[in-house]
């Protein structure tokens, strides 16, 4: 026998279902929480708006366990574009650096990681029995991210196409394969492209069509307003209306990032925690002094540490021990110059003597 659920029950039991953040709070409450799996989310904007670093984010974040907003599981990335001409796919710094500041050994997070490569109109067409074949060989897949999902179907390199309409149908196929699969899996889908360039609105439709605005189930358009503000328009929704908000990016404008605690308040923290264990587990009592003479390094160059970019607190203090070390190798190779040469000094008059 069915069993038949009130709209009600069945609303308030989706929302305690897990969802993946996308590392701004403000973004996760715009699209109805997080991203829920099983669903097509569409994030659109140009090159400065940050989109193709906020995929990055979300396939690092999809690796977290669920107590931390993450889905627990593994992802596979979709790469369409023209590498001859773009000489870019996956920017493995960004993900190395997104990993490392969640605290993951990049090595096991990014082994986690499927890749995926479309460098043609053809072999994007094709992706949706890799996709399968992948989903079926490892069940801890939670999200696919897909990377420019129109571009290859709509650049024209600089020549009329004839055959526009032809490369849209051969489009929509393409994007109804991929949300098949992953729907009929339950893993979310995650896609960037860019803005169309015809018309005038204030908020342009995603290129590619209509078919792309019609399947996706949430649509987000990123506009960079100066330095360090994004805005960021909520399209389209299945329970909200659309609505703007501000959100504020990273120093830098280089990230829809999160809100970050204080350089100094992190590298006390890590000091401290470094003198508890690692101190006193230390055998040989001059390698202790050594380890508080580091400390007092640290202390004192915080100002230079806070501007380094480097992605961890830890690997800023390691690049400063290094430089001390290298300071205090410099002066003991200028004390030993002048002792060779007082040496020299001394055996040059003894020869004087001898003589």
């Amino acid at each position: 026998m069915s069993e038949f659920k009130i709209v009600s029950e069945a609303f308030e039991e989706k929302l305690t279902l897990p969802r993946l953040t996308t590392g701004n709070a403000d973004l996760d409450s715009l699209i109805g929480g997080g991203i829920e799996q099983g669903l097509f989310y569409l994030f659109y904007g140009d090159e400065e708006s940050g989109v193709d670093l906020l995929i990055h984010q979300i396939l690092v974040n999809s690796l977290l366990p669920r107590e931390k907003s993450g889905l627990g599981g593994k992802s596979i990335y979709i790469y369409c574009g023209n590498y001859r001409r773009e000489r870019t796919m996956l920017d493995t710094r960004a993900l190395t650096y997104l990993v490392k500041a969640e605290n993951m050994d990049p090595t096991k997070a990014l082994d986690k990681i499927y890749v995926i490569c479309n460098f043609s109109e053809d072999q994007q067409e094709q992706v949706f029995k890799d996709l399968l074949d992948l989903l079926r060989r490892d069940s801890e897949i939670k999200l696919v991210a897909v990377h420019n999902i129109a571009k290859l179907f709509t650049s024209n390199n600089g020549a009329r196409n004839v055959n526009a309409g032809e490369r849209i149908m051969r489009l929509q196929r393409v994007i109804h394969q991929i949300w098949r699969v992953c729907a009929e899996n339950s893993v979310a889908l995650v896609a960037s492209c860019r803005p169309s360039k015809s018309g005038s609105n204030r908020i342009p439709k995603p290129e590619g069509g209509k078919y792309l605005k019609h399947k996706a189930s949430v649509i987000v358009y990123f506009k960079r307003k100066r330095k360090n503000l994004a805005s960021a328009f909520l399209v389209k929704h299945p329970n909200q209306a659309p609505r703007m908000i501000n959100i504020e990016l990273m120093e830098g404008g280089d990230l829809l990032g999160r809100i970050t605690r204080p350089f100094r308040t992190l590298l006390q923290e890590e000091m401290d925690n470094l003198k508890r264990t690692y101190r006193e587990a230390l055998m040989d009592a001059k390698r202790r002094e050594a380890f508080d003479s580091l400390l007092h390094t640290w202390s004192s160059e915080q100002g230079a540490m806070s501007y380094a970019r480097v992605p961890t607190v830890l690997e800023v203090m390691l690049l400063t021990a290094i430089v001390d070390n290298r300071k205090l190798i410099e002066e003991a190779l200028k004390q030993v110059k002048m002792m060779r040469a007082k040496l020299e000094e001394v055996e040059a008059g003894l020869r004087k003597l001898l003589e």
